[in-house]
Order: structure tokens, then sequence, then C-alpha cells
């Protein structure tokens, strides 16, 4: 397990789960989940609280329109708040990438190994900076509309966390640096 950072300069964990010469198993967790989510919380009961001030002392019921936007809004990112992002590398069959929210939900994608052209690492302009993204390189027609697939794009990790997770898949994929 080591300790490593986000793009966004949050802590995570990297650690690898399962490691043979066919199957990798990797985790990339947020640290900082927990913290996240009782900041939205504390966030939530405040605006609700003001809110219910301004209703009982002031009678107003007309900004009850006003209230449900910030409200709404809150909620969808205490929901929304990524637990862990894993990646599961089986050899000959398939590259699954899981997205683990602090809400108890997953997603999931599956890439065919036989789609998987090559794994690169790859820098993008994200939000007025410059960030390194762990992609894949699809090829065929079931990946022709998108050939170029983002991997640990909710937690975007750090350059020295991506390097690490590039070895290790390269290492049971034995594909040839170019």
């Amino acid at each position: 397990m080591v300790y490593l950072w986000t793009s966004a300069g949050k802590q995570i964990h990297v650690k690898i789960v399962h490691k043979s010469p066919s199957v990798l198993q990797l985790s990339v967790e947020n640290v900082e989940a927990h913290h996240e989510r009782h900041r939205l919380l504390v966030l939530e009961l405040g605006t609700l609280f003001c809110f219910a001030i301004c209703v009982f002392l002031f009678r107003l019921n007309t900004l009850h329109a006003l209230f449900i936007l910030p409200m709404s809004v809150l909620v969808y990112l205490y929901s929304s708040v990524i637990k862990s992002e894993s990646l599961v590398l089986v050899k000959d069959f398939a590259l699954q990438c899981s997205t683990t929210f602090a809400s108890g939900t997953v997603r999931n994608a599956l890439i065919p190994i036989e789609y998987v052209q090559d794994i690169v690492i790859n820098e993008v302009f994200y939000n007025l900076k410059v960030i390194f993204v762990l992609q894949v390189l699809t090829k065929g027609h079931l990946f022709r509309r998108k050939p170029v697939i983002t991997l640990l794009q909710q937690l975007k990790p750090g350059l020295p966390c991506l390097k690490i997770i590039y070895d290790e898949l390269h290492s049971v994929l034995e594909l040839q640096d170019c």
C-alpha cells in the first residue's frame, strides 16, 4: 500500500490487491472520502437550518423555489463522492474498471482484451491546467466511436501513481514500450 496524491491534491491509497502472471487487481482509494461526505452533510444541514430560520422568522414562503436548487446540488454532491476506483486485468479476457461511490453504488466498465491496443499515460487539459491520465487505446469496430478510454477518471491520480499503475498493467499485458 502506497500513499500518493491526486491531481487535485487529495490523498489516495494505491494497493495491489492481487497479482499473478495473468491477473492483476489494484485499487485506488480516496482517503478523504469520509471527510468530504461529512463536510457536505454539515453544509446541507447548515443550509437547511438557515432556510428554517428565514421561513419561521420572516414568513418567507416564496423562497422555497430558491431553496430547492442549492439543496438538490448539495444532495447530488453528497451522493457522488468517490470512495475508490479499481482495475482488474485478466490477461486473456478483459480489463474491468470499477468506481465505488461513498453512497454504496458501483459503476463498472468492461473492455475485452482483444480490443485493447495499448495503455498509455497521456497529458490533457483539465480545468485550465495540464494533468496526466491513464488511457486505453482501443481498436476494432466495437470502439469505433470511442477509440480512447480514460481509466481512473474520477479520482484522477497524479503522475507518480499513474507510473506505478502503468508499470503493473504493462507487466501483466507484456506490451512493449514504443
